[in-house]
């Protein structure tokens, strides 16, 4: 029955390559379509009907990064992060749907849409977490062979036998570790146990070999750290090692916030902020990564076609916004404080104390 349907499905290709050729669009479109209806794993419509997607006026000419709430829900509760407390419960903590997900991603394909970074699985919520992580990885490289993928985790998810296929898609493994004093990140990263935790670090750099970038929040509580947590991640062979500046995550109350930072101050981005697409697992868009209560929306895949999620008046005004530097209009940017960064971070910060 599946040789059938290739044959079929193939000999409906054929027949719309000979319309396209013959100046009939709408015949050669309906019959890719139809070749795809009865053989989905088949590419070569699919291709054919990219190039033939006419793309809307003032279109964008690429988009900066893709991040992907794959799911809602994520093991940790860092201190510092409104994961897990209350000013969050409202947030959804269930799994992408797949249908949305083949949404973003065909509408990347079928726009012709480049993807300048990094499309990324892991929002608010671990990308390991995701129990149809391998599914999407498939999916997205069957559809996007040469767009970088990032899976962003913190480890503590990491099973061999489940995730170590991800190796043949994945590009990058960005793993969240705050400290590898076993107090200081059992306090940080709750309820995560260092004992736990530390014996999969050594399984994911043999399982994701020259792929491992490991993520690094600086505040005062891991400051000194610094240079032997670079040490020992280089040691187990991680790509690289990036030391970040503690954010606020747009959170109203600060305390915690203001009691680990080095030395705040108000970020205010660029008008590139609205070439990114920032998904939550629901389909609701946001403006931004650091709006970890949602309270911003800029888009509804659920409601929304591809194509109005780039260009409808909510992304608009954030550019507006953005190039004019209004950001104190927007509750999420009013609310948006991190520790500067500048080319010897964090250690100007040792040399200051």
């Amino acid at each position: 029955m599946s040789r059938l349907r290739r044959k079929v499905a193939l000999r409906l290709f054929w027949d719309g390559v000979r319309a396209r050729q013959r100046k009939r669009p709408a015949v050669a479109k309906a019959l890719f379509h139809s070749s795809i209806l009865v053989d989905s794993t088949l590419p070569h419509p699919r291709r054919e009907l990219t190039t033939m997607q006419p793309r809307p006026a003032d279109w964008p000419e690429r988009v900066r990064y893709v991040i992907l709430g794959t799911t809602g829900t994520c093991n940790a509760s860092c201190i510092h992060c409104p994961t897990g407390k209350a000013e969050t419960a409202h947030n959804p903590r269930t799994p992408m749907p797949m249908e949305i997900f083949r949404k973003i991603i065909d509408g990347i394909v079928e726009y012709r849409l480049p993807v300048e970074g990094q499309i990324a699985f892991g929002l608010l919520g671990d990308g390991l977490v995701d129990p149809f992580v391998l599914e999407r990885a498939r999916y997205l490289r069957k559809h996007l062979p040469d767009v970088l993928l990032s899976i962003n985790t913190n480890g503590a998810a990491f099973n061999r036998a489940k995730h170590a296929e991800l190796n043949e898609y994945a590009s990058v493994i960005s793993l969240h570790c705050e400290s590898l004093d076993p107090v200081i990140y059992d306090d940080l990263m709750r309820p995560l146990r260092a004992e736990r935790v530390f014996p999969k670090f050594q399984e994911i750099f043999d399982a994701f070999p020259g792929k491992v970038d490991v993520s690094v929040p600086i505040s005062r509580k891991n400051l000194h750290e610094a240079a032997s947590i670079r040490a020992h991640f280089q040691s187990l062979g991680a790509h690289f090692v990036h030391f970040d500046a503690l954010m606020s995550r747009c959170s109203e109350d600060r305390t915690i916030f203001d009691a680990l930072s080095l030395a705040p101050q108000p970020v205010r981005c660029g008008p590139e902020i609205a070439d990114d697409l920032i998904v939550d697992c629901d389909g609701t868009v946001l403006q931004c990564c650091q709006d970890f209560q949602r309270i911003e929306s800029i888009g509804d895949f659920t409601k929304e076609r591809f194509v109005d999620v780039l260009q409808n008046v909510h992304r608009a005004k954030l550019r507006k916004q953005m190039e004019e530097r209004r950001h104190t209009e927007r509750v999420t940017c009013s609310r948006c404080f991190a520790d500067s960064v500048t080319p010897d971070f964090p250690f100007n910060h040792i040399t200051q104390q």
